[in-house]
C-alpha cells in the first residue's frame, strides 16, 4: 500500500494537505508527559513542519519525514520497521489509510503512538476489530477538543484556527495497554477565531 490522496473532489486540498495548527500540538504537550530524551518520529510531515516545530520549540528533538507525493522513499509504508522510536506523533492521512497506517506505526513506536484524528474515525466495525480493540497495543486515551478545529492547507502563526463541523482529538495508543479508553475534553476555545478576528 502507499499513501495516496483520497478521491478527487473540488473542495479537497491539493494532495489532501491539512496542516496541524500549532496550538493543537501545544495543548497535546500540556496534557501528556514525555521525556525530553525520548526518540520521536513524525512520519507524515510537510514542508511546513507544523508538529515538528512545536516539538522543537518545547525542547524535543524529533525525527521528521517529509512526505513528497510520487517519491516512494518518503512513503511511510516503505519504512524500515526494524528502526524503532519511542513515540510517533503525527497527523496521518485519513480514510482507507487509517488501519494500515496504525498497524505500521505499531511496528515502529515502542511506547506510544499519538495521532490527530476526527472523532468520526471511531465509527467503523472494521477499525474497531483491527485497531481499537487491540489488547497488545491498546487505545489508551483520546484528548478531544471542545471546539472542532477546521484544518486547512495553511496555519496561523498565533495558533488560532476557524472552527468546523468535525470534532478532533489526539488518539493515544500505548504498547502493553489493554484497559478501557479514556476520553478527556480539552478546552481550546481561546484558539478559535471569532468572526470579528476574520473581518
Amino acid at each position: 500500500m502507499s499513501i495516496a490522496p483520497q478521491k478527487k473532489h473540488k473542495d479537497r486540498n491539493l494532495f489532501d494537505k491539512y496542516l496541524t495548527p500549532y496550538s493543537l500540538t501545544s495543548q497535546l504537550l500540556e496534557n501528556i508527559t514525555l521525556d525530553k530524551n525520548s526518540t520521536i518520529l513524525e512520519p507524515c510531515s510537510s514542508v511546513e513542519s507544523c508538529i515538528v516545530k512545536v516539538l522543537k520549540d518545547n525542547g524535543y528533538n524529533p525525527t521528521e519525514n517529509i512526505y513528497i507525493p510520487d517519491d516512494p522513499s518518503t512513503d511511510f509504508f516503505n519504512f524500515n520497521t526494524s528502526i524503532k522510536y519511542d513515540y510517533i506523533i503525527t497527523n496521518t492521512p485519513y480514510g482507507k489509510c487509517i488501519v494500515p497506517f496504525v498497524k505500521q506505526m505499531k511496528k515502529i513506536a515502542t511506547k506510544q503512538i499519538i495521532c490527530l484524528y476526527p472523532m468520526s474515525t471511531l465509527h467503523s466495525t472494521g477499525r474497531y476489530n483491527e485497531i481499537w480493540n487491540d489488547k497488545d497495543y491498546g487505545l489508551k486515551k483520546i484528548l478531544m477538543f471542545s471546539r472542532p478545529p477546521w484544518l486547512e492547507d495553511k496555519v496561523q502563526e498565533n495558533g488560532k484556527y476557524k472552527t468546523g463541523i468535525n470534532a478532533y482529538g489526539w488518539f493515544i495508543w500505548e504498547n502493553g495497554y489493554d484497559g478501557e479508553t479514556i476520553i478527556k475534553l480539552i478546552d481550546n476555545s481561546s484558539y478559535v477565531n471569532r468572526k470579528r478576528d476574520l473581518i
